[in-house]
């Protein structure tokens, strides 16, 4: 909200408002899974009721675990840049008319800007392809009928396969930033220098040389 043109969105840009917000999904997460109390049963295995409940919580998990959390990802993540842009647009139309040019100014900006949007659209694609491969297959497993003998042994290998894809999606985002963004590789790596320099102080020297002038 920090980056709306509107002055009543950015006033909710607060800390307070933050925290307020962090409790009232925590709860609404809570909220949302608590028919897993009455609809799963634990014997003679973990898993869902049939029937009703079933189908219930097929839609729940490829819904309102993998589709509609995305949605809103990619949603507030274009918005945000779509303000970010037109915010520096303004900027530099007066600074244009001042100085008579920012040419180089706005390059490295759009630059910056062409970056963060494919850094957005890889965190979107690969977590949209890692989560929802759990969720239909998990949807498939649990409103099929049961399996058994061969396919049994397939069923439960692509269960034990899409969990840990699933899971990859949580520890992906560092190396997807690094592979698809230069900035984010030149920050990191000015970072780990900065770091490396506070602790080992001039024996960092020896290592790295005199140190550069910009630091981020």
């Amino acid at each position: 909200m920090s980056s709306s043109v509107s002055a009543r969105l950015r006033s909710f840009s607060q800390m307070k408002i933050a925290y307020r917000a962090t409790l009232v999904s925590i709860f609404i997460g809570f909220l949302s899974c608590i028919h897993i109390l009455i609809a799963y049963d634990l014997r003679p295995r973990c898993g869902v009721l049939n029937g009703s409940f079933s189908i219930f919580d097929g839609m729940f998990v490829v819904f309102w675990l993998g589709i509609i959390p995305h949605i809103l990802m990619f949603t507030f993540g274009l918005l945000t840049f779509m303000n970010v842009r037109r915010t520096k647009r303004r900027i530099a139309n007066k600074t244009l008319q001042h100085t008579g040019t920012v040419v180089e100014s706005q390059r490295r900006q759009e630059k910056t800007d062409t970056e963060l949007i494919v850094m957005m659209l890889f965190q979107v694609g690969c977590s949209e392809l890692l989560v929802l491969t759990r969720m239909i297959y998990y949807a498939y497993y649990v409103l099929a009928p049961p399996l058994t003998g061969y396919n049994k042994l397939i069923g439960s290998f692509l269960m034990s396969f899409t969990t840990l894809v699933y899971y990859a999606n949580f520890t992906k985002s560092f190396y997807i930033y690094t592979l698809s963004s230069r900035l984010f590789r030149s920050i990191f790596l000015l970072r780990v220098e900065l770091y490396f320099r506070k602790i080992f102080g001039r024996y960092a020297t020896v290592i790295y040389g005199p140190r550069r002038g910009n630091t981020v």
